[in-house]
């Protein structure tokens, strides 16, 4: 049984990476079923038995990437971005196809919730109501964090990621840090 499961595993990390060897070079809407089990050496019946379409592939990678991205709320100090650029770091190659110009756009607002739902933890156990301008405080956060994070992920000799860290939380920490203490009342 320990074996079949493993072999089962085996066969579907086999199919995902000729997925992604096709993804890289070409969008989704052009990559076939018969590409992919050709690409990792099975039959399109093999594809079949691990996904429902080509779609699907990229539904289960993400979904499986958005289950790891559990940043949980800012500490007494800052937001946890060793834990995110960690995630990033961890799947530079994934993300930075998935986030950049051929990627999947809805990934990017995935991503971004997933980001935001830290502030907005922060902010439920503080008791600290969310109106328009916190809102759009986390928004404007979130979305230069992600930027700044995808041009990180892009680059060819990437810094290391207390680099990244370090940079990042020098170039706009007031507005951090105002931010974290109305989240915390």
């Amino acid at each position: 049984m320990l074996k079949k499961t493993a072999a089962r595993a085996e066969t579907k990390e086999t199919l995902v990476k000729a997925f992604w060897k096709l993804y890289r070079e070409k969008r989704l809407e052009k990559i076939t079923v018969g590409e992919i089990a050709s690409v990792a050496g099975y039959n399109r019946s093999t594809f079949y038995e691990y996904f429902y379409d080509v779609p699907d592939v990229l539904q289960q990678i993400e979904d499986g990437l958005l289950d790891e991205m559990s940043f949980g709320p800012p500490d007494d100090d800052n937001i946890p971005m060793a834990s995110v650029v960690e995630i990033f770091e961890r799947n530079a190659d994934a993300l930075s196809v998935l986030l950049g110009e051929h990627g999947d756009f809805s990934f990017f607002f995935r991503v971004r919730g997933k980001m935001k739902e830290a502030f907005y933890a922060l902010a439920a156990a503080n008791g600290v109501t969310v109106d328009f301008a916190i809102a759009l405080e986390i928004e404007y956060h979130v979305a230069g964090t992600t930027a700044s994070m995808l041009s990180w992920l892009r680059m060819p000799d990437r810094p290391s990621a207390e680099t990244y860290l370090t940079t990042l939380r020098g170039i706009d920490r007031d507005s951090t840090e105002r931010l974290l203490k109305k989240l915390r009342k």
